[in-house]
């Protein structure tokens, strides 16, 4: 599937739950990107993962700070590696880490305690740990 594809399936929310999963999420993250600047693209991203969980009856899914977390982590490594930018599968091949084990690294910059506080759920929390190597969020 295109980008443009997975991205009207995603915003349309006709995109199938079951085919929503990690590697989707990541997907829609790194497509925003290629068509928008990043904080443009978070936005974006935020929006349709928000309205797309929303529309599956899951809206307690979405957590708004681990969302933009996220997409910090994901946009700060494109912005490194212009390859990864322009190319999905070699951001894949370069970014294992975030497709195995995305909650340790979110763990670098959150403590548990800050990321289960109702607030992170429903509105960016500043990281309470280190924090996130992307200005987009500021």
């Amino acid at each position: 599937m295109d980008l443009q594809a997975f991205l009207c399936q995603l915003e349309s929310n006709t995109l199938p739950a079951a085919e929503f999963n990690h590697h989707a999420h990541l997907l829609a993250a790194w497509s925003y990107r290629q068509l928008y600047p990043a904080r443009e693209a978070a936005a974006r991203c935020a929006r349709a993962l928000s309205r797309y969980a929303m529309a599956q009856g899951a809206a307690q899914k979405y957590h708004h700070t681990l969302t933009m977390a996220t997409l910090s982590l994901v946009y700060d490594r494109m912005e490194r590696d212009a390859q990864s930018l322009a190319d999905w599968s070699h951001f894949v091949a370069g970014n294992a880490d975030l497709f195995a084990d995305l909650p340790a690294l979110l763990r670098v910059h959150y403590s548990e305690q800050r990321l289960n506080d109702d607030m992170a759920r429903g509105a960016f929390v500043e990281p309470d740990l280190v924090a996130l190597p992307s200005s987009l969020l500021h």
